[in-house]
């Protein structure tokens, strides 16, 4: 079996990032490339030494720096408190929170690995911990991490299009504006430029003197 799947299986599933990979595969991905394999302190001691197997290796404790742990529980948003800012929905990497600007935010408790991603980010404190029983939710939470990272990265890039598309246009306009201009000066130049040699054969062949000159101007300018 593919070592990467070997260990992933191994890893509690909690999305949280505390490993300081965006997610549990993101983590085996590392350990199979030959990352240290004590950051899971949500996994605990049972992981680590399940991972020790799997490598042959015989590290004995989790290193704590990546704590705290993270037991068995969910999210719960306080309906009365929450003010709908989505700063949690951005925050959490499974899409386990439902809701819109300006509007009552909910957790989806099938799919909330609790994490605590969600409770720094909210700026009025209405998210709480719960523990439960239940671990359902985290058995599909890297298929929701996933698909959560790939609408979030298409959602961004989408964004990145829409300003470039505006940028460009917005150039676009300059650039022809310029080139108009550019055109313009051309016609204008190339007038002036006329008129300096009509003007330049006056004085040549014909000796016309100044008011000569702006005689013969005015009756070509009536003529036109």
């Amino acid at each position: 079996m593919d070592l990467v799947k070997l260990i992933h299986d191994e890893l509690p599933q909690i999305q949280c990032g505390r490993c300081d990979t965006p997610g549990c595969y993101q983590y085996a991905e590392q350990i199979a490339s030959g990352v240290v394999h004590d950051r899971c302190v949500p996994g605990g001691t049972e992981t680590l030494q399940n991972l020790n197997k799997i490598l042959v290796k015989n590290i004995t404790s989790v290193d704590m720096s990546y704590g705290p742990t993270i037991p068995n529980q969910v999210a719960v948003i306080d309906e009365s408190e929450c003010i709908g800012c989505k700063k949690c929905i951005t925050a959490c990497p499974v899409d386990a929170i439902s809701g819109s600007v300006n509007l009552m935010h909910n957790i989806i408790e099938d799919l909330c690995t609790g994490c605590e991603l969600c409770i720094e980010p909210c700026p009025v404190d209405c998210i709480d911990l719960i523990e439960t029983d239940k671990k359902k939710s985290r058995a599909n939470s890297q298929i929701n991490f996933n698909t959560t990272s790939k609408l979030r990265f298409n959602e961004s890039k989408k964004k990145r299009m829409d300003k470039a598309n505006k940028l460009n246009k917005d150039i676009g306009i300059v650039i022809n504006t310029k080139l108009g201009n550019r055109n313009a000066d051309n016609e204008k130049n190339l007038e002036s430029l006329q008129l300096k040699i009509l003007n330049d054969q006056l004085d040549s062949f014909h000796n016309f003197d100044e008011n000569q000159k702006s005689n013969f101007f005015k009756d070509l300018n009536q003529k036109d």
